[in-house]
């Protein structure tokens, strides 16, 4: 699989912040083409790749060979299937009316064993000079509230995943200054461990607008710095139960949506 790089925007957006922090590891997120598209449209998304997040697209995938789906979920709870457009684009197979929508993407997981010869897509077995082995699972959200939000929209409602954002608040009703809650979970329970978070324009680098740990509940909050396209990401180890196969399970998750 591919990635296509665009072009920095033009205009960056300017402020003073009180915390920003370095993440390396490549992640995976959802770009939403409209965060907030009229009722009776399709929705369409690219699939988000890199270290950072500094403006619309980011660092976009290429080629559907990798991912392990990707599609929505509608006002009832139900599955609205998501169909590639070409080789980086997607959109959804219907019009949405108003309400609120949760759009979900996975990688299909996965060994990955650094070596002293490089990267190997399998476990440590029958591996020589080994350095570090991890089975992997990369998920991502994106929040598409079309017209009215909904009252009750199912975006807080886990999906599943092996690691996962719950929002606890809809961003629909957020303004610059205000918190952005949610709840962190690993195979379905809530966790401990930090989130990085950042929108459109803070900055090319790796670098991430604002940092938090959720507590033993697994929730947590992040100040929405100012409006925009913002993205939250997690990532958490364990340990594998085969140190033969590998080290650590290593599963990494992200949410995006607006804050008009």
């Amino acid at each position: 699989m591919r990635y296509l790089k665009p072009s920095i925007l033009a205009g960056m957006f300017s402020g003073i912040f009180l915390l920003t922090t370095v993440a390396h590891a490549h992640f995976m997120w959802l770009n939403a083409h409209d965060y907030t598209p009229k009722a009776n449209q399709t929705a369409r998304f690219t699939v988000g790749w890199g270290h950072a997040f500094y403006n619309p697209v980011g660092d976009i995938l290429e080629g559907s060979d990798m991912l392990g789906g990707i599609s929505m979920i509608d006002l009832q709870g139900k599955t609205i299937a998501i169909k590639p457009v070409n080789s980086f684009q997607y959109e959804s197979e219907r019009q949405l009316p108003q309400g609120t929508y949760l759009a979900l993407v996975n990688r299909k997981e996965g060994f990955s064993t650094k070596t002293v010869d490089g990267y190997k897509h399998q476990s440590r077995k029958g591996l020589k000079n080994v350095i570090h082995s991890r089975y992997t699972g990369m998920y991502g959200k994106a929040i598409i509230n079309v017209g009215k939000p909904a009252d009750t929209p199912s975006i807080f409602k886990p999906v599943g995943d092996a690691l996962e954002i719950v929002p606890l608040v809809n961003p629909a009703s957020l303004k610059a200054s205000d918190y952005f809650r949610f709840k962190l979970l690993y195979q379905g329970k809530p966790v401990a461990e930090y989130i990085n978070a950042t929108y459109v324009g803070f900055s090319q680098d790796n670098v991430w607008a604002y940092s938090t740990r959720t507590g033993s509940n697994g929730e947590g909050e992040v100040k929405m710095l100012q409006s925009g396209v913002w993205v939250l990401k997690a990532n958490h180890k364990a340990p594998y139960p085969n140190p033969e196969e590998a080290d650590e399970y290593s599963y990494t998750t992200s949410l995006t949506f607006e804050v008009r």
